[in-house]
């Protein structure tokens, strides 16, 4: 969600990078998408999460917006961008391979049955991002706290 949230406002605003202000300030009172507080939190986390870098005083997405098919009417749901990493990872497999989202939690329960329930399902999740050809490395570390 975070993604397509970054993606759908520099997409609506026709730019490639805004500063801070400008970005916080667009999400809340041109798209009316959030609050103050709140979209100031968004950038916060997806800076955080490596989906926007700062170059000066400019904030830059870090992935192809164009690649990000943002649906008629989109409304972003503030309560999935404090999603979990087990989430994010499913997002970002359905991103990546166009599938739904209960596909790809279908094929992690499959899984993780066959390797005998011994795994937990934030590594399954891993593994079926690998195999479509997700960039795991950003994900590892969270995983690794989630299940330690």
């Amino acid at each position: 969600m975070l993604r397509m949230i970054i993606a759908a406002a520099f997409k609506a605003k026709g730019k490639r990078s805004m500063s801070k202000s400008e970005l916080t300030y667009f999400m809340s009172f041109d798209l009316k998408w959030f609050s103050h507080d709140s979209s100031r939190m968004v950038i916060k986390k997806a800076i955080e999460k490596g989906l926007l870098v700062e170059e000066g005083d400019e904030l830059k997405p870090t992935f192809d917006i164009t690649s990000i098919e943002i649906p008629v009417n989109f409304k972003p749901d503030l309560s999935a961008i404090e999603s979990s990493t087990f989430e994010e990872i499913i997002e970002e497999i359905t991103l990546k391979t166009g599938m739904d989202k209960k596909e790809v939690i279908s094929e992690v329960n499959i899984l993780q049955e066959k390797l005998g329930g011994l795994v937990d399902v934030e590594i399954v999740a891993l593994i079926i991002a690998k195999k479509y050809g997700v960039d795991v490395e950003k994900y590892i570390e969270d995983v690794e706290k989630e299940v330690l």
